[in-house]
């Protein structure tokens, strides 16, 4: 009992000792359900990887975590000596691992403030369907996507409001909602949107306002559509992850390949075929006008909203 007690004296000793050496050297001892957590819940095609690499990375006084930490997120919340935490990872909750995510943080985080940046449907469906092709694709748009469900891509993905009141009842805050448009009209304004919302400054001489990756062009993009239906990517019968990682580099790399070539060589062929004709593009618009409205609607509800709708 004596050397319980002994030990017992030890243990306050060296853990008051500890906090105020912690303390001096100005850390925190706040706990992760001390801490303000913000998530980016960055839909595909976005501006995600814009805002990750050039803007939140410039954020002062907030612990930011990269795309490819995100799976230790859990270790550096409880490790940070941060008050504020910004998570920020691509996330498509229509398929089940992005929903597993969503959940997972929810579960633990649930004061969590959610960011979500919405697009127009039209411009969505299109910068999607480029995505595909330069990932091997070979249907053309009417097989991609179709209001009747025939396509790859089902057309309730292309409901956002619904992602809207998913966060909503995932989280106890409610999500605030931005507009890629926002951030190509006004974009020193939509960024100091999230700064204040963070409650967090930056130096705007530090940030870089430009396009992190140049899309293909439509002439170059029917070219490797060509390819892909000549090349038939397929890895799944592959089992050694080094022999899958290099094929994957390989075919990348081909792929780029036929694209630079198809922007410096003249096409002779006959394909006059526009690769998403304007009328298509205006159909999906109209046909998620609605959903579109419930989504500035919301967005008006907490502040002002940046661009022309």
């Amino acid at each position: 009992m004596h050397d319980l007690l002994i030990l017992k004296a030890i243990w306050k000793n060296f853990t008051g000792e500890a906090k105020i050496k912690y303390h001096k050297q100005g850390g925190s001892m706040t706990t992760a359900k001390d801490k303000n957590i913000f998530f980016h819940v960055g839909l595909p095609k976005t501006a995600s990887t814009f805002l990750q690499r050039n803007v939140f990375p410039k954020f002062n006084d907030i612990r930011f975590i990269k795309k490819h930490d995100f799976k230790h997120r859990d270790r550096i919340i409880e490790q940070s000596n941060h008050d504020k935490i910004l998570m920020s990872i691509e996330i498509n909750p229509d398929v089940q691992d992005g929903m597993e995510k969503l959940q997972d943080v929810s579960h633990k985080y649930p004061h969590t403030h959610t960011v979500i940046i919405l697009r127009r449907h039209g411009s969505w469906l299109k910068s999607k369907y480029k995505y595909y092709l330069r990932k091997h694709g070979t249907r053309k748009f009417d097989r991609y996507f179709d209001l009747n469900a025939t396509g790859i891509l089902e057309p309730n993905n292309l409901k956002f409001y619904p992602k809207i009141k998913l966060l909503e009842d995932l989280f106890e805050p409610d999500p605030l909602v931005l507009f890629q448009e926002e951030l190509k009209q006004n974009p020193l304004a939509t960024i100091e949107v999230l700064a204040d919302y963070m409650g967090v400054t930056f130096d705007k001489n530090d940030l870089r306002i430009q396009t992190v990756k140049r899309s293909y062009t439509p002439k170059q993009l029917k070219k490797v559509r060509r390819f892909n239906r000549w090349y038939q990517y397929d890895h799944s019968h592959i089992t050694s992850k080094t022999k899958k990682f290099i094929y994957k580099k390989f075919s990348g790399l081909l792929l780029h390949s036929v694209a630079f070539m198809g922007a410096i060589i003249p096409d002779k062929s006959k394909d006059e075929e526009t690769l998403i004709t304007q009328q298509k593009i205006e159909a999906v618009n109209k046909a998620y006008r609605e959903d579109w409205e419930k989504c500035l609607e919301y967005a008006r509800q907490q502040r002002k909203l940046l661009f022309k709708t």
